[in-house]
């Protein structure tokens, strides 16, 4: 890992999003907004998600530094929005999405410290949406959708409990076939 490769545009990309997180969520609660400026503000947060790494590609500024801060940082900016957004929730919501990202940080340290690679699967992505959406629908209080918001969020947190488990089958499939090779 090289210090200038923290000056490469994505990775300035990724630290930025993480300090406007971060004063953001500490200078505002969710209730100084209005529903639909919630609803940006989440959905800016989810399409940041991909811009970092949309920038490296085009721009050919993958580095070592990016894969590693990158998911990082996303994981810590979606742990950050799930406290700030947590009135929206009960309770069993919050630990759920808690448990599953603490597992998967384990998993990601597990993959950087063993030197494998996982390759991101569309499922990932399509599980991370379900969530940002969930996560948007949270904050329209019309009483009359309740049910179906509830609804939409518990499908998505089983698939992304879904997603996490087959990149972890993934993971020891992965490791049996190397160990078979070996």
């Amino acid at each position: 890992m090289k210090f200038k490769d923290i000056f490469l545009i994505p990775n300035i990309v990724t630290l930025s999003r993480l300090f406007i997180t971060i004063l953001l969520f500490q200078q505002y609660t969710p209730r100084e907004f209005s529903p639909i400026i919630l609803i940006i503000i989440i959905a800016i947060i989810g399409l940041s998600d991909s811009l970092d790494g949309i920038i490296a590609r085009k721009l050919n500024q993958v580095s070592k530094l990016g894969t590693i801060l990158d998911p990082i940082t996303d994981r810590i900016v979606f742990i950050l929005l799930i406290i700030w957004l947590s009135d929206n929730f009960e309770f069993i919501f919050v630990l759920l999405i808690f448990i599953r990202e603490g597992l998967v940080s384990i998993g990601g340290l597990y993959v950087l410290i063993s030197k494998k690679t996982l390759k991101v699967s569309n499922k990932g992505k399509v599980g991370t949406a379900l969530i940002f959406i969930s996560l948007c629908m949270s904050v329209i209080t019309n009483e009359s959708l309740i049910i179906f918001i509830d609804i939409f969020i518990i499908f998505s947190v089983i698939f992304y409990y879904y997603v996490a488990l087959e990149y972890l089958y993934n993971l020891i499939k992965k490791n049996e076939q190397r160990n078979t090779t070996d």
